[in-house]
């Protein structure tokens, strides 16, 4: 496709990479739910399960800024997605061909890693892409829910039948897939238009502002708040005796309302604002996690699961709309990585990891309190955003 010729959005880039985030989300959809399942299958404790997931969201803070640093001086922007995409297959096909459980547990914590690393990578292509007016980001990057929410149901109705043993093969189909995508997509659509590449040392600007620190802290312990839901819940809800299917179910329930906030994202983030977006983030956190920590009964946790849409999408909207206008365009980027590696990446890692032994020596219960504790400290922390920003760029 000769992409320097057209100048006005595009259908077949926005369908290139929405079967992009197809296959990383498609794996999704299936690991969160599904996969510590398979990995209990396989041996593991939910203090190793813990340790995997958490060691691979540490990764993602000691070398994220570097794999965004790299990523962001490559002349075509495709060489990262393809290559961090070729190792996020590699982890898939590991997870089947692995012969110990130690290989096992590499193949793991690497797919986890690489899935994490993929996802700020490719959203940065694509708003690059929207910002050159080939796509609209919002659409793309909802099709990667929406990927999700199928993946959730169908794999809940197959996996019924042929129990969590599958699951690893579809995760490295899914993989593999995301890499074949790769190659397909176009060149220079999502490019800086001619614009220089950030140096990190420009990255302490952010560091020495409080609000930055005060948004970084705030979504880090909103979106960190996760930990348990997606490493354990599958553990616990099979416990309770709830069938693959519903369990499916749960969590196409928690995408769909993803999906509807973030296909009204412009609108509402400009009404709200990014501070009540966080706040409304972090005190859906607070509550979601109290009330599941209480084990209630599935009608109520169906209810439940909606407010992912607050813990999961609001909060991820506030950040980008913070980001939009408190950061000089130049350094857009370089404040999602920040928030994506050192916010998200460390607190969810962490959070994982000590989750991962209070659940082992305690249960599930004071697992799900610890994160409703950390949504809400996310409240207080968002507050204070909102009373000492002033909706401006934080400097120039």
């Amino acid at each position: 496709m000769d992409t320097e010729q057209q100048t006005k959005e595009s259908p077949l880039v926005a369908a290139l990479y929405a079967g992009f985030y197809g296959g990383q989300f498609v794996l999704l959809g299936i690991q969160l739910p599904f996969f510590a399942g398979w990995l209990a299958l396989k041996g593991f404790t939910t203090s190793e399960i813990g340790l995997i997931t958490g060691a691979a969201l540490i990764a993602r803070l000691a070398l994220g800024p570097f794999v965004a640093f790299w990523a962001d001086h490559q002349h075509d922007e495709r060489r990262s997605l393809r290559i961090m995409s070729f190792l996020f297959a590699l982890g898939g096909i590991g997870l089947i061909l692995a012969p110990t459980k130690v290989l096992i547990g590499a193949a793991a914590a690497l797919i986890i890693w690489t899935f994490g690393m993929l996802v700020p990578l490719t959203d940065t292509a694509v708003l690059r892409a929207d910002r050159n007016g080939w796509v609209k980001y919002g659409q793309v990057r909802a099709a990667g829910s929406t990927f999700f929410l199928v993946t959730t149901i169908v794999g809940g109705a197959v996996l019924g039948q042929t129990g969590v043993a599958a699951a690893a093969p579809f995760m490295a189909i899914a993989a593999i897939a995301a890499f074949f995508m790769s190659l397909l997509l176009p060149k220079g659509v999502g490019g800086r238009g001619g614009a220089k590449p950030v140096s990190w040392r420009e990255a302490p600007r952010f560091i020495s502002s409080p609000v930055f620190l005060g948004v970084l802290i705030a979504a880090g312990l909103t979106q960190g708040a996760h930990a348990v839901y997606y490493a354990f819940s599958f553990l616990r809800w099979e416990e309770l005796g709830y069938s693959t299917l519903t369990i499916g179910f749960l969590w196409a329930t928690g995408v769909v309302a993803e999906i509807i906030l973030l296909t009204r994202a412009r609108n509402l983030a400009y009404r709200l604002g990014p501070a009540l977006l966080l706040i409304l983030g972090a005190a859906g956190a607070a509550v979601r996690w109290f009330f599941v920590a209480l084990e209630p009964p599935l009608l109520f946790l169906f209810l439940l699961q909606t407010l992912h849409a607050l813990t999961f999408a609001a909060t991820y909207l506030g950040t980008i709309e913070f980001l939009d206008r408190a950061a000089p365009l130049r350094l857009v980027n370089t404040g999602m990585t920040l928030m994506s590696t050192t916010g998200v990446g460390a607190v969810t890692g962490l959070a994982t990891v000590i989750a991962g032994y209070v659940w082992q020596s305690s249960g599930a219960g004071p697992a799900y309190m610890m994160m409703a504790f950390m949504g809400a400290i996310a409240v207080i922390c968002a507050v204070l955003v909102a009373r000492k920003w002033d909706g401006g760029k934080l400097f120039e």
